[in-house]
């Protein structure tokens, strides 16, 4: 779903902050955290151009051969996630959400670029409370029809879209796998419409895995969605990024 680069709504950048900084850190469990190296992405919005964060090193709790391969990419007071060494990134916020990606190649940097055909990491957060409603209520039809049954019906009670652009039920090609009520991974397969091409990403011949969640706020529920596509000689450090970002 596109992020709506609208500079002269004041768009809660307080309350997206605090909604990185209330969800919770990534667990390690009974695996030792590793160092990856530390990426700032540079960005642009509503409220103009925003440079790049500087870091350190970050401790993620993945293995050490994957630790080797993988970085952390971090947007500007925002959330970061795991996508291979050496790529670029770009990060785009508006009134409606916001969006990291993170690629080897391509324009990142621009709202009406046509989608992503090769590898990618997207990590896109879509407001419920603003304009970014439609989207949330389009993914939560697909994945949480019954959580927020209430909500998608308020958001199609508006009559600005019509009903059948909220279908009900998940991508017939899509493998589900739900961690709780509000947290699910996909698997999009190769050549297949599905969450993995819901957002930026172009289907192609490798397939697209992720996550999606929801989390509740005072002004609605928000969505954040993360889609993965690796090259073949890489497709095995995509549990890791998955991890990291749940």
């Amino acid at each position: 779903m596109g992020i709506l680069l609208r500079k002269s709504t004041a768009i809660s950048a307080v309350a997206f902050v605090a909604f990185v900084a209330s969800c919770p850190l990534p667990s390690a469990g009974a695996r030792a955290a590793e160092q990856v190296p530390f990426v700032g992405c540079a960005g642009d919005g509503q409220t103009g151009p925003v440079a790049a964060p500087k870091g350190a090193p970050k401790a993620v709790a993945i293995d050490a051969a994957a630790a080797r391969q993988l970085a952390f990419y971090q947007a500007p007071d925002s959330f970061g996630v795991l996508a291979p060494r050496g790529w670029k990134c770009f990060y785009l916020y508006g009134s409606s959400g916001a969006r990291l990606t993170v690629a080897p190649s391509g324009n990142l940097q621009d709202t009406a670029a046509p989608p992503l055909t090769g590898p990618a990491v997207v990590a896109t957060l879509d407001f419920g409370g603003t304009s970014g409603r439609f989207a949330v209520a389009k993914y939560s039809a697909r994945l949480f029809p019954k959580l927020e049954q209430a909500f998608i019906a308020g958001v199609i009670a508006e009559g600005i879209e019509p009903k059948e652009n909220f279908p009900a039920g998940p991508y017939p090609a899509d493998k589900l796998t739900y961690k709780n009520a509000r947290l699910v991974e996909f698997e999009t397969p190769a050549n297949a419409d599905g969450l993995g091409t819901s957002d930026q990403l172009q289907k192609n011949s490798l397939g697209i895995t992720g996550m999606a969640t929801l989390k509740d706020t005072p002004d609605g529920p928000n969505f954040f969605l993360l889609t993965v596509r690796l090259p073949a000689n890489q497709a095995a450090l995509a549990p890791a990024i998955v991890s990291q970002a749940e």
